[in-house]
């Protein structure tokens, strides 16, 4: 089974629960994914290198 998560990005956090003026794209992962290929995966649809972290953007759960 996959699991598409939604993912909101490059713009300001208002409050805990307030974003805004953001941009917004899905991945679709497997249910059995492990966390450091979720991040992977989040990393290569934002175009984050990895390596070199050059784009520091918060990720929220």
């Amino acid at each position: 089974m996959n699991i598409s998560i939604l993912l909101r990005y490059s713009r300001l956090w208002k409050s805990d629960v307030r974003y805004e003026r953001y941009r917004s794209d899905v991945i679709v992962v497997s249910e059995n994914i492990s966390f450091v290929n979720l991040i992977s995966a989040i990393a290569a649809k934002l175009d984050i290198d990895e390596l070199k972290k050059k784009h520091r953007d918060q990720i929220r759960c």
